[in-house]
């Protein structure tokens, strides 16, 4: 009976913490991270300051969780796009394409982390457990078929890959121009460079 209690009482909390995300996420994505309150996340939530801080202790700690939260909604979305595609040049274009699609669209909620602190992310990865476990693993799949006499170096391939996305939007959020049409030139320009250092190995 004790078992079951706690299994529900983790059920009612993974909810509870779902439904915060979910607000959370609508909140951060029209005010951005610098102007947020956890006191208007609470109100919106319908819960209080004290119930929001029980779940998530600082706002810091809130859009990190936003930040995997995110992550695991587009892993979710990439799985369907690529799911009729076996060509990994194809299946990296329609990332990337995601990504910068993905990131236009939130670009009030990354500003304030991109553009004030650009190592965010890795230290989201360092401290927090790296939710960016799963797109790495994707990644280094794909490169590992693109490149099958330098599998080793797939991994290093996709940190790389995913830095120049990042890059890639930390520019347009600075100076603007246009973002989601830069995938296919990316990817290309990647993948050639790789192609030159192998042959010069």
């Amino acid at each position: 009976m004790v078992g079951m209690k706690a299994v529900l009482k983790a059920k009612v909390q993974d909810f509870k913490r779902k439904l915060i995300l979910e607000e959370a996420s609508i909140y951060f994505e029209s005010v951005g991270l610098e102007a947020a309150k956890m006191a208007e996340v609470a109100k919106r939530c319908g819960i209080s300051v004290g119930a929001l801080y029980k779940v998530f202790p600082s706002k810091d700690a809130l859009f990190y969780a936003y930040t995997s939260y995110q992550i695991d909604q587009l892993m979710k979305i990439l799985q369907k796009r690529t799911k009729d595609t076996e060509d990994p040049q194809e299946k990296l274009k329609l990332f990337a394409q995601l990504k910068l699609e993905t990131f236009s669209k939130k670009a009030k909620a990354i500003r304030d982390p991109l553009s004030g602190y650009p190592l965010f992310f890795t230290k989201l990865n360092i401290s927090h457990g790296n939710p960016a476990e799963p797109i790495y693993a994707w990644l280094t799949e794909e490169f590992k078929k693109l490149t099958p006499n330098h599998k080793e170096d797939a991994l290093k391939n996709s940190y790389r890959f995913n830095a120049l996305l990042l890059g890639e939007i930390e520019y347009w959020l600075l100076y603007g121009g246009e973002l989601a049409g830069a995938a296919n030139t990316i990817v290309t320009r990647f993948l050639y460079g790789i192609s030159q250092k192998q042959e010069r190995q």
